[in-house]
């Protein structure tokens, strides 16, 4: 349309004029005097003597070569082509202007991505012959591009290179028929799990599986050899798994509803007893703790707390055996990992995670819970206090700094008279002395929880209770039966006999570091096996497709139908092969063979459909292969591939050349075939170029399978649309 707007324009002078007119006159006498008068044949020569020309996918092959070798003697001054000829690297230009940055990319409109436009505007200056290329941007609206739309195109960065690797049934069979390559040998080359393979090379994973793989041998020849010492805790396997299920479930159902905010509807407020079980992290299983902080309070950043939003801080009840760490002692009460002792009992503050929360109780008490955790550490004074809680010496003045004197030695210098300015007040006494008896309160509170789960099992928390007011709809229905599953679970745990023995955090830490490599163990096999893959379920679901449909047998040995789908790449390979068995070919006459196989050759989208001026014979073929197409569809989805049946015949078959190719192969010359179809001339010679392949490739099927009917008809197709302008030869061979 641009390049008819300058029919009034000649850039070239007459000698150059000469030599376009001898070139085009050469060019045009390789077609037939019918073909030389075609439309477009006559337009384009006429634009290339006035040095202007055209380039797109609609011209005819033997033109877009004139076009392309002219434009490279400098004999066309202005060219309008698509983005295919702007990316080519051999054509230069002193100027490249663009007269739109958006570009349909076969799905939808979208600006020109950085990488497309530095490759087109690239071609700008000629190599010794241009000092500066000029780039132009054209702006045919009101308002120019956006600014930022602009600035993105021109200085942003390249597009990431994409895999585009896909299964097809065709590389499927081929590789089942050989021995030196496998399909997951094909996967793992590919440019989408180059970076997957060479991190697990790096990573020395291999070597990692084999020293799990002995370590876990080592640690289940221990755990069995030491079964006479697990006198009552015999299912302390079972027991472990259990209590996974319940972490799991409990985690599930606290995400939940504290996804509303707060404290869960009260399930997580403060001075709820909690059991929590962490036994390789703090040596604790099913051990019962009290909320200070909840997961919303706890989410702000303070000493040992990161702004983790899954985790509240608890007072938790340490296990008889507990014996504390010097590092841990040397803490004050009111941080992270404090540990005090009350009561003959040792207690600690921790973050316990979700996932460490292995069950909510109904049980609630009133703490001051700033006597045991502040965001901010407490005074001196009232932390030492507390830390020494029973010391006698806690008010003495430190021995450092003073001077030692042996003939003056007082053993109570530095001692503070009662009563004298910077003794222990009455105010802070009475603190003290509260503090203290909050500790002992709370660490009462966790005793009597331990001993009523080891009894009879503390009562839980409907948490149903706590989501009644926030969530809606199936929702509720779904955490009511979760919240179902969970005390389930509760009452199978509590029916172990582990669960009551005393030395239960020894041998559960000892099946939770066994359990835990096996999984590692696990997840590394994984990682190095063929599942893996990301292709690999879609080339599980394709093979047992195939199988299905007689293609590969069940072990995985290609049948008759294999091996002749693997005789078929130019298109779908699986509905040629059922034609080709159906013998819907064998009835027809050449030219309908090759009319019929042009639906699976034609691509482009149009609104025309079969011809009533078409044989009957041929619109029942062409109504077969749409069922054939519909029912692979069916079989694909069938076996798990994101496959819709109408829509995969829709795009497998298009029919809008079906009635050109037929007339084609009937010798009806091409400027009469071109007026049956808005289909641009280079699209139709295309197709019936690509069409003979095929036809090849089907006489190819009909070897295999022993059909020399099919044959001879196949060969006769072949020759019926090999003439003229489809198949003129080219200019740069000859």
């Amino acid at each position: 349309e641009l390049a008819n707007m300058l029919r009034s324009l000649d850039l070239n002078t007459a000698a150059e004029r000469n030599l376009v007119t001898s070139f085009a006159i050469q060019t045009v006498n390789r077609l037939s005097p019918v073909d030389s008068k075609l439309p477009q044949v006559l337009t384009t020569v006429e634009m290339v003597k006035r040095g202007i020309g055209v380039h797109h996918g609609g011209l005819l092959p033997i033109l877009k070569e004139m076009v392309e070798i002219l434009f490279s003697r400098n004999l066309i001054k202005i060219l309008f082509a698509t983005e295919t000829f702007a990316m080519g690297v051999n054509m230069p230009a002193r100027c490249v202007v663009f007269n739109a940055i958006r570009k349909h990319d076969g799905t939808q409109f979208r600006e020109l991505q950085p990488g497309e436009y530095t490759q087109m505007a690239g071609r700008a200056g000629r190599r010794g012959l241009d000092k500066v290329g000029t780039v132009i941007i054209c702006c045919f609206g009101d308002q120019p591009p956006p600014q930022v739309v602009l600035k993105n195109m021109l200085t942003g960065s390249s597009t990431k290179l994409q895999s585009q690797f896909r299964l097809t049934y065709t590389m499927i069979l081929n590789l089942l028929r050989v021995e030196d390559m496998s399909v997951e040998g094909m996967i793992k080359r590919s440019f989408s799990e180059f970076a997957t393979q060479r991190a697990l090379t790096s990573n020395e994973y291999p070597k990692l599986l084999a020293r799990g793989t002995k370590t876990l041998l080592k640690l289940d020849e221990d755990f069995a050899q030491e079964s006479d010492g697990r006198i009552g805790a015999e299912d302390i396997e079972d027991y472990y798994f259990s209590c996974r299920n319940v972490l799991s479930s409990s985690k599930e159902l606290l995400s939940f509803i504290l996804s509303g905010g707060g404290t869960g509807g009260g399930a997580l407020t403060v001075g709820r007893v909690l059991l929590v079980t962490s036994a390789r992290k703090h040596g604790l299983v099913r051990a019962p703790s009290i909320v200070l902080r909840p997961p919303a309070l706890s989410s702000k950043p303070s000493v040992g707390n990161k702004g983790n939003t899954d985790s509240t801080v608890c007072i938790v009840l340490m296990p008889e055996s507990y014996t504390p760490s010097k590092h841990h002692t040397e803490l004050k009460l009111g941080t992270l990992n404090y540990v005090g002792e009350a009561s003959n009992r040792y207690f600690a503050i921790y973050e316990i995670q979700l996932d460490e929360i292995l069950l909510v109780s109904s049980v609630k008490h009133k703490i001051d819970c700033k006597v045991f955790f502040n965001e901010v550490s407490k005074t001196a004074s009232n932390s030492d206090a507390l830390t020494a809680l029973g010391n006698p010496f806690a008010g003495a003045k430190s021995m450092k700094g003073r001077s030692l004197d042996i003939g003056n030695d007082n053993p109570f210098a530095g001692m503070m008279a009662r009563g004298k300015k910077g003794s222990v007040s009455s105010e802070t006494k009475k603190s003290s002395s509260q503090d203290v008896q909050s500790v002992n309160d709370v660490m009462s509170y966790l005793v009597d929880a331990e001993s009523i789960e080891s009894k009879s099992g503390i009562d839980i928390l409907d948490l149903r209770e706590c989501a009644k007011n926030m969530h809606q709809g199936n929702s509720v229905m779904e955490f009511g039966n979760a919240f179902t599953r969970m005390e389930r679970d509760v009452g199978i745990m509590r029916q172990f006999r582990s669960h009551y023995h005393p030395n239960l955090e020894r041998h559960y830490l000892i099946v939770e570091r066994k359990e835990s490599l096996r999984s590692r163990v696990k997840m590394l096999r994984h990682l190095l096996s063929n599942e893996s893959l990301a292709l690999f379920p879609d080339f599980l679901q394709r093979k047992a497709c195939l199988q299905t449909m007689g293609y590969v047998d069940e072990n995985d040995t290609v049948c008759l139908k294999g091996r002749v789908a693997c005789e078929v790449n130019t298109c779908e390979g699986l509905i040629v092969t059922e034609m080709v068995f159906a013998g819907i070919l064998n009835e027809l006459e050449p030219a309908e063979i090759v009319a019929t196989l042009s639906a699976l050759i034609f691509q482009e989208k149009t609104d025309e459909g079969m011809d009533s001026e078409l044989p009957e014979r041929l619109v029942t073929v062409c109504e077969r292969m749409r069922e054939i197409a519909r029912h692979l569809g069916q079989e694909q989805k069938n076996h798990g591939l994101p496959v819709d049946p109408l829509e995969y015949s829709a795009t497998s078959l298009k029919l809008g050349l079906v009635h050109v190719v037929f007339e084609w192969a009937c010798g009806v010359p091409f400027s009469s075939i071109c007026e049956l179809t808005d289909v641009q001339e280079g699209s139709i010679v295309r197709c019936i170029t690509r069409l003979d392949e095929l036809c090849r490739e089907v006489r190819n099927c009909a070897r295999v399978v022993g059909n020399p009917t099919l044959y001879r008809k196949m060969e006769a197709a072949s020759e019926a649309i090999k003439r003229d302008i489809v198949f003129a030869s080219s200019l740069y061979v000859s």
